[in-house]
């Protein structure tokens, strides 16, 4: 290949790079702009990279509020979990949020944010260290079975949000497959789920094993949330194209 035809290669991948990203900044502010509800007046937290974008974090809390969504876990804390929290409270839901997070140091500092805010009686995080797991594939580790297994028995969740544990390096990139073989049991009999980052090949991956094992079909919204409902569940993203 000519260094001509590498160039223009080059420079078509770098303008749709680019298209793809300045569509997803367009969909995250009009999303921030529909979350000020949940932001001003309170202190602020903290939107990093790894934090759910506003436009799947809407997503989600259309869901918890358009179809009552009462019994909520999240695996990988942060943002969303406090965001969450300030749902509940400020519009009085008879909901509850279980956060797993595998970090102990941002475990302590969210659950003291939301003890800060009063929000602890309806938001729980538990702090499960990553560790072998007969449920994980490519010898990656996942969240201590103990731990998450005394925090989940003889309970129902009809709404789980997959943000974690971190897959972003090369060795770990399906290292969030173990979340859908745990909860099988657990879910209600209409319920969600969301996997985050499935602009990655790592979650793509994880889909496909999904969808091939349980016969769910997910859809891709945003760009980089996937999410499957089961039952009669109402229209929950934020805007559509179609």
């Amino acid at each position: 290949m000519d260094s001509y035809l590498k160039s223009v290669i080059k420079k078509i991948s770098y303008r749709q790079r680019n298209k793809y990203l300045n569509t997803l900044k367009l969909d995250d502010t009009y999303a921030l702009s529909l979350l000020q509800p949940l932001l001003i007046g309170y202190d602020i937290i903290p939107f990093t990279g790894a934090s759910l974008r506003p436009f799947c974090l809407i997503h989600i809390l259309n869901d918890i509020l358009i179809n009552d969504r009462r019994t909520i876990i999240e695996f990988g804390s942060g943002t969303s979990t406090v965001i969450i929290g300030r749902l509940i409270k400020k519009n009085k839901l008879t909901a509850t949020l279980l956060s797993i997070e595998h970090d102990e140091k941002w475990a302590q500092r969210l659950d003291s944010l939301l003890k800060n805010e009063d929000l602890n009686d309806s938001v729980k995080v538990i702090y499960a260290p990553l560790t072998d797991c007969h449920l994980a594939i490519d010898n990656n580790k996942w969240y201590d079975m103990e731990a998450l297994t005394k925090q989940t028995e003889n309970k129902k969740f009809d709404l789980v949000i997959i943000d974690g544990p971190p897959a972003w390096k090369d060795i770990n990139v399906k290292a969030r497959y173990p979340a859908l073989p745990f909860m099988t049991n657990k879910l209600a009999p209409l319920f969600s789920i969301y996997l985050d980052d499935v602009n990655r090949l790592g979650e793509q991956s994880i889909l496909n094993l999904w969808e091939q094992k349980y016969s769910y079909k997910f859809r891709i919204t945003g760009s980089s949330l996937a999410y499957y409902r089961q039952g009669a569940s109402k229209l929950t993203e934020p805007f559509i194209y179609y």
